[in-house]
């Protein structure tokens, strides 16, 4: 009687545990949800155009927060009081960190080093717990909260030197946890089949979230305009095309599962994605002020079609990431997908008669043509097993 009590309370520990992380994930990612709205206008109004690059690096080591803090959360399932006031915290920092982005494009990122390792610093601290609580994974832990520790206090340090060598030390920094980091999750034991179902869920919640903004930015653009017929068309194209994207991506990238041995490889590629899918809105969102006559200025047209050839080219990196077999069919159509948004692009740039009403059209088409061929290719194909995989090796 003794053992089935034991197995019970297991049980009912394992539902709490599942039903307070759903809650928990939701609300933290509430805060993503602000601070990509911040990173987007930021994106949307920065000059000198050399800012983008800056906006993009900022919004990667807060993903990169989102990120390890998911893989604690993932590995070591903690959902505790203590957790749970570590993560308000973090998110209170997030949305200081998204505001003070674009005020750092002035040429003093003082706050934002103070920031981000304010972050790191509940991260080593979320590892350190986890390490208490032992397990398999315990050494991870231990050296993750290592890692970040130091990292943490690089970036404090960053905080009282002059801004060329705060650049310097931080980029250097970040480059040192997120390859550490990276290395040391080789040593991980393997995902269970529950948590990395709920991994893959995560990733998919962030990419909806990033989905979701795209639209929105670009319908906050058109609501400051008169409603003009290119308003239309931008906003019609931005909805068809992250509907394209979203069906692209959620008709087979969650159900594929993770090849584990190329984890990182595959976090990588989704925050790719998600870069480029929120360019593509940004985008979008700047073609407001055009006429439908007017030809794409050639800087438009370059700012929309890269980040939408790199986003299939990261659909594509992710694929070959999963435990779907064969992967070659589907690899090969986002790739070719790539090549033609290029092909578009550059004959949008090139040919003067190439207008507005001309070329949005195309790309949505090429993207509704894309989300056809996944789902017709993914039927013949399989997601195989963790041990399946083992055993094709």
């Amino acid at each position: 009687m003794e053992t089935g009590d034991q197995e019970g309370d297991a049980g009912v520990e394992s539902h709490l545990f599942d039903h307070m992380s759903t809650w928990i994930e939701l609300f933290y990612d509430l805060i993503f949800v602000a601070a990509i709205l911040i990173f987007s206008e930021a994106v949307a109004h920065v000059h000198p155009s050399s800012g983008l690059a800056w906006i993009i690096l900022v919004f990667s080591a807060s993903w990169w927060v989102w990120f390890t803090t998911t893989v604690c959360a993932n590995r070591f399932h903690m959902t505790d009081l203590w957790h749970r006031l570590l993560l308000l915290f973090q998110m209170m920092v997030i949305v200081l960190m998204a505001m003070e982005a674009r005020a750092s494009l002035t040429g003093d990122s003082t706050y934002l080093a103070l920031e981000y390792a304010v972050l790191l610093a509940t991260i080593a601290a979320m590892f350190w717990r986890a390490m208490r609580h032992g397990g398999t994974d315990r050494r991870y832990a231990q050296r993750l909260a290592t890692l970040n520790g130091v990292a943490s206090a690089a970036f404090f340090v960053a905080v009282f030197v002059p801004e060329t060598a705060r650049l310097g030390v931080v980029a250097i920094a970040f480059a040192f946890l997120v390859v550490s980091s990276t290395v040391e999750s080789q040593h991980l034991s393997d995902f269970s089949a529950r948590d990395e179902r709920h991994f893959v869920e995560r990733m998919g919640a962030f990419t909806l979230i990033v989905c979701g903004e795209s639209f929105i930015e670009v319908a906050i653009s058109v609501s400051n305009k008169s409603l003009q017929s290119i308003d239309v068309v931008s906003l019609a194209f931005e909805f068809v095309l992250v509907f394209a994207i979203f069906t692209g991506y959620f008709e087979d990238i969650p159900a594929a599962g993770v090849n584990q041995r190329r984890f990182g490889w595959w976090a990588f590629f989704n925050l790719v994605a998600q870069i480029c899918i929120a360019g593509t809105a940004i985008s979008a969102s700047k073609l407001v002020n055009l006429d439908a006559a007017h030809r794409l200025p050639d800087t438009e047209i370059l700012k929309l079609m890269v980040p939408l050839a790199a986003l299939y080219v990261a659909l594509a990196g992710i694929s070959a990431c999963t435990r779907r077999r064969p992967i070659g069919p589907l690899v090969a159509c986002r790739l070719v997908t790539a090549m033609a948004v290029v092909v578009l692009g550059l004959a949008a740039w090139w040919i003067p008669w190439i207008h507005m009403a001309e070329a949005l059209p195309i790309f949505v088409a090429i993207a509704i043509v894309n989300a056809v061929l996944v789902v017709r290719l993914r039927s013949g194909t399989e997601a195989v097993s963790a041990d399946q995989l083992r055993s094709l090796r």
